[in-house]
């Protein structure tokens, strides 16, 4: 699977945060108020509607006239109930008053006409009759009265609230009728309303309080994070300082040597004056090749972050290859150059300079009798892959599952970070490294790079 090379965009905690936490919050703020308002709403009516059941209750036991719904027709329990009932009507909230007998037929009613009707589907009367005390809300809609009850009900406001009263013989005993009230409860209506207003406004507050407290920690998180990343790079570029010194120390092994053997070749005395220029050249070549890696270690060190570039990867290892010319000539290794460019790849090319070079000192290092050295370019898509191959040794399949853990080395007194730099380093960029066997015999050092994109 090709690697993507498209950057991370950076985590805007605060922002993410902030939209997500608000939105939860506001959901749950106007969930639980639209529970607790309707609890509210509906404690308020069920106990409006005890206190207008216990007053009846009361008034229909106090003047004996609650056996007018078992006897309707006797004229001494009508007058009592007719009585009791001017106390109910002449209250300023009832609008309309029913008397329901046990088979709910309808004994009396503020408005006459109904009298002595029957409605078949009245599940609100059934509960009534089994003593349940029954109250609810509604509004009389503009098409006419949801309910067959309701006909001919004016009211001062649509919105009434309709109770279901069981009356009984005595407190707690058998129920023997039921009265009804549709009622325009005004004050009841203007202490919900301003109930509701109080609980709207605290669930408000809760949810904004709740959202500054959360949002002020997640800030500070935030703030720590954002100072945390930036140690970190600080640390990383520092980190990458030091192993590139390693690297660059290792490779200046091969020039130095080459210093070396040209200069004792000039000690002896015996050269040609032809064979002391081309020891001076080789050393003033060495003396450059060497002031120029560590002229790119303290660009590199001196750098607040290695920032990427669109590198030419086929001019970068020709260069390389030729860097390390003249060592490989020394030891009798033949090396063959990529023969065609690839598209830019994305990384920085200090770094990527440092890791070819590297990988070509320990390909000449595996090949101490001579060999060969072969490097080719490929692309792939959007991928870019550098082959390096050598005729060496080779490496057992136990070594190389090790070889990229920082600090393992096989050779005697290495610091075993090269390899581990080569894969941080090539992973950072978005690509992949590996080390396969390259038969009959050597290794093969594959470089998986993004292109760099074009703009």
């Amino acid at each position: 699977m090709a690697p993507d090379s498209r950057p991370i965009p950076p985590l805007n905690l605060k922002r993410r945060f902030a939209v997500t936490s608000l939105a939860v919050i506001v959901i749950i703020a106007l969930g639980l108020g639209w529970l607790l308002s309707n609890m509210l709403t509906q404690r308020m009516l069920q106990r409006e509607g005890e206190v207008t059941m216990d007053f009846v209750q009361n008034l229909l036991t106090t003047d004996h006239s609650g056996g007018f719904f078992l006897n309707p027709q006797d004229p001494e329990l009508r007058t009592r109930f007719l009585s009791s009932m001017e106390h109910v009507t002449s209250m300023r909230e009832p609008v309309r008053a029913n008397a329901y007998s046990r088979d709910g037929t309808m004994l009396w009613s503020t408005d006459a006409a109904l009298v002595g009707r029957r409605y078949p589907v009245n599940d609100e009367l059934d509960d009534a009759l089994k003593g349940e005390l029954v109250v609810h809300s509604g509004r009389l809609g503009s098409d006419g009265p949801a309910k067959a009850e309701h006909e001919g009900l004016a009211l001062r406001a649509p919105f009434f609230v309709e109770s279901y009263i069981p009356v009984r013989d005595a407190p707690g005993g058998q129920v023997v009728g039921v009265m009804e009230f549709y009622k325009v409860p005004v004050q009841l209506n203007e202490a919900i309303r301003e109930g509701l207003i109080q609980l709207w406004l605290a669930c408000a507050a809760s949810a904004l309080g709740l959202f500054l407290s959360l949002y002020w920690i997640v800030a500070r998180a935030d703030r720590t994070l954002r100072e945390q990343q930036a140690r970190l790079a600080e640390t990383q570029t520092l980190a990458t300082a030091v192993e590139l010194a390693g690297a660059v120390a290792h490779n200046l092994r091969n020039p130095l040597a080459s210093i070396r053997v040209s200069a004792e070749m000039l000690q002896d005395g015996t050269s040609e004056p032809a064979e002391t220029t081309e020891h001076c050249q080789d050393i003033t070549s060495a003396v450059d090749r060497a002031d120029r890696w560590i002229t790119e270690l303290v660009r590199v060190s001196q750098a607040p972050q290695l920032q990427d570039e669109a590198v030419a990867l086929g001019p970068l290892v020709r260069a390389c290859l030729e860097e390390m010319g003249a060592e490989m000539m020394r030891r009798n290794i033949r090396w063959q150059a990529p023969e065609h460019d690839p598209a830019p790849v994305r990384a920085h090319p200090a770094m990527l300079r440092q890791i070819v070079l590297s990988l070509i000192a320990n390909a000449i290092d595996a090949m101490p009798d001579g060999g060969e050295i072969t490097a080719t370019l490929q692309q792939t898509g959007a991928r870019c892959v550098l082959r390096l191959t050598d005729t060496g040794h080779g490496i057992s399949d136990e070594v190389r599952q090790r070889l990229f853990r920082p600090f393992f080395s096989t050779k005697s007194g290495g610091l075993g970070i090269g390899l581990a730099l080569v894969k941080r380093m090539v992973t950072q960029w978005q690509g992949e490294v590996t080390l396969s066997a390259n038969p009959p015999r050597g290794t093969c050092v594959e470089i998986v790079l993004p292109r760099a994109a074009t703009s």
